[in-house]
């Protein structure tokens, strides 16, 4: 695969930091392209990566250099249809600040989500350390010329330009952090396995410009939007197995159990559990399969191990609440 010079579509200028004024953390001040948003903010670009990666968020296994700044990239696209933020939303992002203790969240969006829950995420934003940057991007409707139709799709082209710019983090809002990610921000670019040989892009962090990240955007090239994911999950796949010194590959620690039967039964049978606190730095929930609201009171008892899940992270204890 060729080594190409890659150039940022001119779409990734579109940003848009303007937010209601009710959370004093929220970044307003709206630049007018990328390029004064990194004179204007250079912490972001030029992060001094061992000052913004304090060891409560690196944990204790990480005996190496630190090289992905603590940037968090949320992506919130097709909400003409669900535009509510959901209270499995509010645990992802709740996971976050615990274990990530992110220094910016770059929350990219084509429009604000509404509800309950997300007003209340952001006033636990704000009660953190934690920067939130509403980033404003219509849906990219093409990438080197080929047209894109799915939300799913502008979701994954945004958060991959959005690494690839700036560096740092990015998960999906059906994915749950469930312990510092210690040695992974040592790699230049980490990605976690879905299935075999496939790569899932609900989890990756890298440094800015990654070789990987750049090899994997420019095999967009042939992008067809009837290909559900193979660009976003297949080929991260093949490029790391023709490069496997790009990329670190976790096996079982982010995406287990996965989408299929019996990994879904694990996550959501009732008194079925999964060890989740033994080796798992994240686990996705794969939510578009199970798509039940809960809320703090209906996940006290909750006999699951999704149960488990949540009131570790919203009340600071796995076991069942009476």
């Amino acid at each position: 695969m060729r080594r190409t010079q890659v150039t940022q579509p001119s779409t990734v200028r579109r940003i848009d930091r303007t937010q209601p004024a009710t959370t004093s953390r929220t970044q307003t001040t709206a630049p007018s392209s990328v390029d004064s948003l990194e004179s204007s903010r250079p912490s972001i670009i030029n992060n001094d990566v061992s000052r913004t990666n304090p060891a409560s968020a690196l944990g204790a296994e990480s005996h190496c250099t630190p090289v992905v700044p603590r940037i968090l990239h949320l992506a919130w696209y097709g909400s003409k249809t669900r535009p509510a933020f959901r209270f499995h939303h509010v645990i992802s992002v709740m996971s976050s600040l615990r274990f990530i203790q992110p220094q910016h969240i770059m929350f990219w969006y084509d429009r604000v989500p509404t509800g309950k829950w997300w007003t209340f995420i952001r006033q636990k934003i704000n009660k953190t350390t934690t920067t939130l940057m509403m980033m404003q991007r219509d849906a990219p409707k093409t990438i080197f010329g080929r047209p894109v139709y799915q939300d799913e799709h502008h979701s994954d082209i945004v958060r991959l330009e959005a690494v690839m710019k700036y560096g740092g983090i990015y998960h999906d809002l059906d994915v749950v952090v469930v312990r510092p990610l210690g040695r992974l921000y040592c790699y230049q670019t980490t990605m976690g396995e879905e299935l075999p040989n496939w790569l899932c892009n609900g989890f990756f962090m890298s440094v800015a410009n990654a070789t990987f990240l750049r090899l994997w955007y420019e095999s967009y090239r042939t992008f067809k939007s009837n290909q559900w994911n193979y660009h976003s999950v297949q080929m991260p796949g093949i490029i790391a197995r023709e490069h496997p010194g790009l990329v670190h590959v976790e096996k079982d620690t982010i995406h287990k159990p996965n989408w299929q039967d019996p990994g879904l039964r694990k996550l959501y049978n009732d008194g079925v559990f999964y060890n989740w606190t033994a080796r798992n730095y994240a686990v996705h929930l794969w939510y578009r399969k199970h798509n039940v609201d809960y809320d703090p009171e209906s996940i006290k008892r909750l006999n699951k191990t999704v149960g488990q899940i949540f009131r570790y992270i919203f009340y600071g204890q796995y076991h069942m609440i009476r």
